[in-house]
């Protein structure tokens, strides 16, 4: 029994380590978003909507583990978002809907600050 609960206790922190660890690089790629679309560097465009898609792509991957903290549901809900940021994200870059990449970044990331 003393195993079990020291177990649920290592896995209850590793999923609060894990959700601070996404709010912070949500809230990283916002700022980044934000002042990308309040500019016109090219450059700057190219670098975020890499750095988003690496984030995207990784945190897909992550979700679709059965030993992630997150409630199945929820994980999947969570893949279905994410394939559809990386599908704006692999666009055109004038193409891609950057503000739609930050709004729902932006609410993520105030989730899982909450």
């Amino acid at each position: 029994m003393k195993q079990a609960i020291e177990l649920y206790q290592q896995h209850s922190v590793l999923g609060l380590q894990s959700k601070t660890l996404e709010q912070q690089i949500f809230a990283r790629l916002c700022y980044q978003l934000s002042h990308c679309l309040a500019g016109e560097d090219e450059f700057a465009r190219l670098q975020v909507m890499a750095d988003c898609r690496f984030f995207w792509v990784t945190l897909r991957a992550r979700l679709q583990d059965d030993e992630h903290p997150y409630p199945a549901e929820l994980r999947q809900d969570l893949i279905q978002l994410a394939d559809l940021v990386i599908r704006e994200l692999v666009k055109d870059p004038l193409e891609a809907d950057l503000s739609l990449v930050l709004a729902i970044s932006q609410q993520l990331a105030d989730g899982l600050n909450a």
